[in-house]
């Protein structure tokens, strides 16, 4: 069986060595092109003199940095250096990015309303109660938004990036409107850009950058667990005695002014054994059970992209009906009418989650969690459905909700509760 040959070594790039001071760019390009024993085109518009010193560079080097001097652009066509002025043209751009737009609105609010019977009017930033039978209300809101635009923020960056360099640049560039140096179609995932060969070059690293960031993911393991507590622990769950498990290390930082690239404001607890597919979790939760009995709710796992937030919903819709009783009397005839309207209330658990993917195998979650049941019914007090012997059940939701803004890395497990 004969031998595969050794495949034989690429030739080597031949290299020049350039020292000149202030010398006209059109004698440097025709030495250049002797040298390198090809034929030269040159424009009659390139013009101007060049300083460089190039130690053992190939040509395509150098004459990358001489365009970085002069307002040229090259290209090497059948044997032939083709060097021409620096104009602007098209270009397209493959942009795999789905052609959506996603705006998130999260709000968490909580607001209390008491009857008082004071005399004297007072208005607070918190609350405020008028005189006489007036109201104590006292509200507290937390509203998060999520704007994700990706095609439009795209235009408008590049468009920002040409603005930039045309103000600095130079060599005739065509005036056109300004609608036509950017056309993006986000329909094929085309980005065409009308700019100069340096421009363009500021384009491609710009675009390299955000695709690299926007196309990151994260997969994302979470459990619900309830803990009825034990008598033992009615206090609550003793964090450090979890802690000193096998393989679980703690950290936590409750102390406030703590910087958040420092100790971070929950816990976070590292499992030694990541070698395990979803290890961690088990454990964590298997260890939970020494304060109490626990039961998970949910276990869902979640792939989301750099920046948009992905919801989970499981629920139950819940019907349950308001009567209104209207009762009328003609000629001593009674006559009472019932007028039924069915009403849902979603009952389960949703979640949504929006990551911050980053280089360093640290992520920046905003989490969600929302748990809701029924507590119990209580019948409506209207007398007309009492003298009517007609009661009408109203459901009371006990909701239980965490929003929090945290920052973990890869591997580790954020505890909230």
């Amino acid at each position: 069986m004969p031998f595969v040959p050794v495949p034989e070594p690429a030739p080597q790039t031949e290299t020049f060595t350039v020292v000149v001071n202030d010398v006209p760019v059109r004698e440097l390009l025709f030495a250049l092109a002797r040298d390198a024993k090809l034929n030269v085109d040159v424009h009659p518009n390139i013009a101007g003199n060049v300083t460089l010193n190039a130690v053992d560079q190939t040509l395509t080097q150098i004459l990358d940095r001489l365009a970085r001097q002069v307002d040229l652009r090259y290209e090497v066509n059948q044997g032939t250096l083709v060097i021409g002025p620096d104009l602007p043209y098209y270009r397209a751009y493959k942009i795999d990015f789905v052609n959506m737009s996603r705006d998130t609105k999260k709000t968490v609010s909580v607001a209390t309303q008491i009857q008082t019977g004071g005399q004297a009017g007072v208005s607070t930033g918190g609350g405020s109660s008028g005189g006489g039978a007036g109201n104590n209300n006292s509200t507290t809101s937390i509203e998060s938004i999520s704007n994700n635009r990706f095609w439009e923020t795209l235009y408008y960056n590049v468009m920002a990036i040409l603005g930039h360099e045309a103000q600095g640049g130079g060599g005739g560039e065509a005036r056109l409107p300004s609608s036509t140096y950017v056309i993006p179609n986000a329909e094929s995932g085309v980005l065409t850009v009308f700019a100069t060969h340096r421009q363009h070059a500021e384009v491609q690293a710009f675009v390299d950058k955000v695709m690299a960031s926007a196309q990151r993911q994260v997969l994302i393991e979470a459990t619900i667990v309830e803990v009825i507590l034990n008598d033992r622990y009615r206090a609550g769950i003793d964090w450090s005695r979890l802690a000193s498990s096998a393989g679980f290390t703690l950290q936590q930082a409750l102390l406030p002014g703590t910087e958040l690239g420092g100790s971070q404001q929950f816990f976070l607890l590292n499992y030694a054994d990541r070698q395990t597919d979803g290890g961690a979790l088990d454990v964590s939760v298997k260890a939970l059970s020494e304060f109490g009995d626990t039961q998970v709710l949910s276990s869902p796992k979640l792939m989301v992209l750099n920046n948009q937030t992905a919801l989970l919903k499981v629920v139950n819709n819940e019907v349950y009906f308001t009567i209104d009783v209207e009762t009328t009397s003609t000629q001593g005839v009674v006559n009472t009418t019932f007028d039924t309207t069915p009403h849902t209330v979603p009952v389960g658990f949703v979640m949504s989650v929006t990551p911050g993917i980053y280089e360093n195998d640290s992520v920046m979650l905003n989490v969600r969690p929302t748990i809701s049941r029924i507590d119990r019914f209580v019948n409506d007090p209207n007398p007309e459905l009492a003298r009517a012997e007609v009661t009408s059940p109203i459901p009371v939701i006990q909701t239980r909700e965490i929003e929090s803004l945290l920052k973990v890395v890869s591997g580790q497990i954020a505890v909230l509760g």
